[in-house]
């Protein structure tokens, strides 16, 4: 009984990809799963081909993810590919991302078997960063997935997934699928590739997605009007303002606005002017100073305006246009903001302001914000543009008071110097 109880102490301790416990097999996995460990990726892919256990695989997938090797591309794919098991497909999915996007993972391996939602799911989903090449086979596999997987939730994901990784060279794979009339029945997967489509931004999606603004299946139609906008397709800008204009959803007006005010196009203006003077509908109100901000518009007598304006949103979207056409005494409200409610939406501004109306260099007084809500926001929104000469503005905040900060400027480091 003592050499028992001994052994068994043992194998906790040393658990082995070959043993006869599953549950050992997985704490195996487990430790393998370590960032770095590339040693481990030949032992995980020979366990996964002979493991029998559907979460046992799933884990051997997680800590190929974490392990974060691109030796383990081609295992992924296949597992995409070949795996009889919907969520050990997903996993996989999951996996495949987090080589490409480093995500902060420590503790126990936490699967969809254990009903624990990925990352790239959420509504804010991480995205790619533009220094990162993304290998073909991961490309192919994913858009396999999206084509032909048996599941609807594989295929959803895996055009998801196409998306946060700005898969360009698919664009035509994805445009192909959302017209395919097999699709019809699949309303979730076309609602997938119309958002991935608005991710990557390839105005070649335009075609396709004027096509669908129509589209029978009202979230399909409601994501390809937003995904027109954010590729700025503006042949279609007359019938998005159509659609606004007439429209009887409430949704559907939204999004046809909200695509408006992206697509940086002067003859919505009028439109904008009339909104923001005389609508009734904050909301409304709010995207019609956005589409003008973006447009550069010549803000006189847009002071008065904020001045007199009592909703919150609706002077943050003024006070961007104040800034982006100049007036950079608005940025102090904007910046003021990250600490406050409205936090998401001017941080928004402030990164589209930093990354394409040239105002970095603006950003990097607010670094010495008495604020650390004020401070960790900024890093972050620079770490987001993505330039590399922020390195040196970035670096003594690794040393900043508030663990926030810091945290953040340890992710914009890591972004920056890629």
């Amino acid at each position: 009984m003592i050499h028992f109880l001994i052994l068994s102490a043992f194998l906790l301790q040393n658990p082995s990809l070959d043993s006869a416990s599953p549950k050992e097999r997985q704490a195996a996995a487990e430790q393998m799963a370590v960032l770095g460990n590339s040693a481990a990726i030949p032992q995980l892919a020979a366990a996964l081909k002979k493991e029998s256990k559907s979460d046992v695989r799933a884990s051997m997938v997680a800590a190929l993810g974490r392990i974060r090797d691109r030796e383990a591309v081609s295992i992924l794919a296949d597992t995409l590919r070949n795996d009889l098991d919907k969520d050990v497909r997903l996993q996989a999915i999951d996996s495949l991302l987090r080589l490409y996007i480093p995500i902060e993972d420590s503790g126990q391996i936490r699967t969809i078997f254990n009903k624990v939602k990925s990352v790239f799911v959420s509504p804010d989903a991480p995205v790619i960063g533009p220094e990162v090449q993304v290998d073909a086979p991961t490309k192919e596999a994913l858009a396999a997935a999206m084509q032909k997987d048996f599941s609807d939730e594989v295929r959803e994901e895996a055009a998801r997934a196409l998306g946060i990784l700005k898969a360009k060279d698919k664009v035509p794979v994805l445009a192909a699928a959302l017209e395919d009339p097999q699709n019809r029945e699949h309303p979730g997967v076309r609602v997938q590739i119309a958002h991935a489509l608005g991710v990557i931004r390839d105005p070649a999606a335009g075609p396709t997605l004027e096509k669908t603004l129509r589209d029978p299946d009202q979230k399909v139609a409601q994501e390809a009007i937003l995904a027109i906008g954010l590729s700025a397709y503006v042949p279609a800008r007359a019938v998005v303002e159509q659609i606004f204009r007439t429209d009887s959803n409430r949704t559907t007006k939204s999004r046809a606005l909200e695509a408006l005010s992206l697509m940086h196009d002067k003859a919505n203006i009028p439109l904008f002017e009339s909104l923001l003077l005389t609508d009734k509908n904050d909301y409304y109100r709010e995207l019609a100073a956005e589409g003008l901000a973006r447009l550069q518009y010549d803000a006189k007598g847009w002071k008065q305006v904020y001045e007199q304006e009592k909703k919150p949103n609706v002077r943050n979207a003024l006070a961007f246009g104040l800034a982006a056409a100049g007036d950079l005494d608005y940025m102090n409200d904007l910046a003021n903001g990250l600490s406050g409610r409205q936090a998401y939406q001017v941080e928004v501004y402030l990164y589209e302001l930093g990354k394409y109306d040239g105002k970095l260099g603006e950003l990097y007084r607010y670094l010495r914000s008495s604020d650390p809500k004020v401070r960790a926001g900024i890093v972050r929104i620079i770490g987001n543009i993505g330039d590399p000469n922020s390195l040196d503005q970035i670096r003594p905040l690794r040393d900043d008071s508030n663990a926030d900060v810091v945290r953040e400027a340890v992710t914009a480091l890591r972004k920056l110097s890629r």
